[in-house]
């Protein structure tokens, strides 16, 4: 009997009504504080705006320097002579620009033909750099035609050749704003029909080599 009140004694004592994992100890207030009870990721520091807010919605990224494009800027809506034109970039190099007739003809005479090959192979060369980024076209070598189109097309691949690099250079010209006539007409009208009057062949390479020079001028400034 004795022994029976003991064991109802002790399991009736608030420090064994639980196992030692449920006693009183582990329902000490401290273990029912609320930093157990709240989650610790759902404390304030972790709900702060500083939390909430996406950062890349922070005022300093809606501010207007993130959101002005940088390609709009004004100095690259103006050109020199015409107010619809664009400069895209600077210019990779500088592109000759002393092109002539006399001395074409002159070194072309005196190196067999050589010159002449070299002159019209870096105008052909030097419409795809000014133009290539603008119009997406791409002009043949002239060896390339003078070796090998000439001979395959028996001289029309050279009529045709001349005709869209003229046509090229006087397109490229006008969206430059540069005054000065020339294209697909100059060449049809003074090489092929001037023909007939002997210097008309000539006065088409000058007007070539000039407009040549005037756009090399304004590549080299404004690209």
């Amino acid at each position: 009997m004795d022994s029976t009140q003991n064991q109802n004694a002790q399991y009736q004592d608030p420090q064994y009504q639980g196992t030692p994992n449920q006693s009183a100890t582990y329902q000490d207030p401290q273990y029912q504080n609320a930093q157990y009870q709240n989650n610790p990721y759902q404390n304030a520091q972790y709900q702060n705006a500083q939390y909430q807010n996406n950062p890349y919605q922070n005022a300093q990224y809606q501010n207007g320097q993130y959101q002005a494009a940088p390609y709009q800027n004004a100095p690259y809506q103006a050109g020199p002579n015409q107010g619809y034109y664009q400069t895209a970039s600077a210019p990779v190099g500088q592109l000759k620009t002393n092109k002539g007739l006399l001395k074409f003809i002159l070194l072309s005479i005196i190196t067999f033909g050589i010159y002449g090959i070299v002159v019209m192979s870096s105008v052909s060369s030097d419409i795809n750099i000014i133009a290539g980024r603008y119009d997406g076209k791409r002009t043949m070598h002239y060896c390339l035609l003078v070796f090998v189109i000439s001979w395959l097309t028996l001289g029309i691949g050279v009529l045709v050749w001349f005709h869209k690099i003229s046509a090229r250079i006087g397109n490229e010209l006008r969206r430059r704003g540069i005054d000065y006539s020339f294209g697909a007409g100059t060449f049809w009208g003074w090489y092929f029909l001037g023909s007939l009057i002997i210097v008309g062949p000539f006065i088409y390479l000058y007007k070539l080599f000039k407009s040549m020079n005037k756009l090399a001028e304004h590549y080299n400034v404004y690209g």
